[in-house]
């Protein structure tokens, strides 16, 4: 018996819980951040939650039909997209251990430790991105 294309109530309440409990986490941080004098931070905080907010309502309001992210964002992603991840994840890990090597070089000469972090995030993301679109379009 197939269960493909059947919806539970589950996923719009769990998609629900999870948008709320994202919005809720930034209210968090900002207003923490507000509040000990750092207003770029909670600035920042809000211009990035709200982004990452909205991609998610449009990738769930999408359905699975808009590629990688968007069936793996709605739970229905297959063997293939599991391997696509991993893989893209493996290289995202070995990019992040290779900038943080090089990071911990350029701190004896001088680089600052916000440096060294965006570094490694930068490179992490980065990599996972490029690496994502590379690997759907080759398997």
């Amino acid at each position: 018996m197939s269960t493909e294309g059947t919806r539970t109530m589950a996923a719009p309440v769990a998609k629900a819980a999870g948008f709320v409990s994202g919005a809720a986490a930034v209210t968090a941080i900002a207003a923490i951040a507000y509040a000990t004098g750092h207003d770029s931070i909670g600035k920042g905080a809000i211009q990035g939650g709200s982004v990452v907010l909205g991609i998610a309502l449009v990738l769930w309001s999408a359905g699975p039909r808009l590629g990688l992210a968007s069936r793996v964002a709605n739970g229905v992603a297959d063997e293939r997209d599991d391997r696509i991840l991993t893989g893209a994840f493996a290289d995202s890990a070995m990019a992040m251990g290779i900038a943080a090597v090089g990071g911990m070089i350029g701190s004896f000469y001088g680089l600052p430790g916000w440096g060294v972090a965006g570094l490694v995030l930068w490179a992490g993301l980065l990599t996972f991105l490029v690496s994502t679109v590379a690997r759907s379009r080759t398997q």
